[in-house]
């Protein structure tokens, strides 16, 4: 008999972690429970808690992918209709003496939606701890509390390509040391803005793409003047392509230990775009909600301390969502 799908295991394939029992185990990162979150001797938001460490630069990336938008744990957006740009060609929009205007209405919906909790927890043996004269070297607790949170963020930021990659329309593109990638992404650029009826404020260029776009601009055949983009910074590259910026997705994944890692990303390319408004009903194709922790904050951290091991958890609610689908555009790389 096959066994249930189980969305939570599925969820959590990207942070390796499992599903294996309400209590976590020495040395295992388990799914976070809410009485995990909030019966903790230590509750608070973690920008306080980790205010040593520096921020990571996976945690910059994904905040540049995904703007977040705080909201209630409860929110309304507007999901809207490919209504931004109609015009009166007809001259309709005239008035005739004593008669009245024309009347137009837009009929974008509005959908009520909820953020989601996410959490990871691991138990820390004592025993397994740097000590000196039999006493424990301070600062581990934010040591694992910082690990848990990177990997609940790449777990996001998978997630939320994923659902950008189930909204876009691709075209399939070949680079080689005779074709012009970056005459390729202007290309999906303008499509963007003729879908959506903006520029797009985001580029997102895979790993393994930016490698094939290189090695085509510093191919030894390349007699053009075109052999200078192998040098573009990803500013120079937004201007040319009228994008708002570049980002290079490298970051690296790996869904179980001993499993082999892959890129995030790879042969592929995206625009779309995400404003950093406060507005849930601006033009972006992407949104990030997020609704705050206990303690205030986007990310909380608990700790539930007994005298041979400790639990910590880190947590957040949020949501990624897509109100608006026209626009988003991906090119998917082939190599010649």
């Amino acid at each position: 008999m096959k066994a249930p799908f189980n969305p939570l295991s599925h969820f959590l394939a990207f942070t390796g972690a499992s599903v294996i029992s309400d209590a976590p185990m020495l040395g295992e990162i388990t799914v976070a429970n809410s009485s995990q979150n909030y019966a903790g001797s230590l509750a608070q938001d973690i920008t306080g808690y980790l205010a040593g460490p520096t921020s990571p630069d996976e945690e910059d990336r994904f905040n540049l992918l995904f703007p977040g938008v705080q909201t209630n744990d409860f929110f309304q957006f507007a999901k809207a209709d490919d209504e931004a740009y109609l015009t009166e060609a007809d001259d309709s929009d005239i008035r005739n003496a004593g008669a009245s205007f024309k009347r137009v209405q837009y009929r974008g919906t509005t959908v009520t939606d909820s953020t989601i909790q996410k959490g990871l927890t691991i138990r820390v043996d004592h025993k397994r701890l740097a000590k000196v004269n039999g006493v424990i070297v301070p600062g581990w607790e934010q040591r694992y509390a910082a690990q848990l949170k990177k990997r609940l963020i790449r777990a996001d930021k998978v997630r939320g390509l994923a659902l950008l990659d189930a909204a876009a329309t691709n075209a399939n593109v070949t680079w080689s040391s005779s074709s012009n990638p970056d005459g390729d992404l202007r290309a999906m650029v303008q499509l963007t803005r003729t879908g959506s009826g903006m520029l797009p404020t985001h580029v997102v260029i895979g790993n393994a793409a930016m490698q094939a776009r290189q090695d085509a601009y510093e191919a030894g055949t390349r007699t053009n003047e075109l052999a200078n983009h192998a040098a573009y910074t990803m500013e120079a590259l937004a201007r040319y392509l009228g994008s708002r910026q570049v980002i290079l997705e490298d970051g690296i994944k790996q869904t179980a230990k001993g499993a082999a890692k892959a890129d995030v990303l790879g042969l592929v390319a995206y625009s779309y775009s995400a404003e950093e408004s406060p507005m849930l009903d601006d033009p972006s194709n992407i949104k990030r909600a997020w609704s705050p922790v206990l303690g205030g904050g986007e990310w909380g951290v608990a700790i539930q301390e007994s005298a041979v091991y400790t639990d910590i958890t880190v947590w957040h609610d949020s949501k990624i969502f897509v109100p608006l689908t026209a626009g988003i555009r991906k090119s998917t790389v082939s190599l010649s």
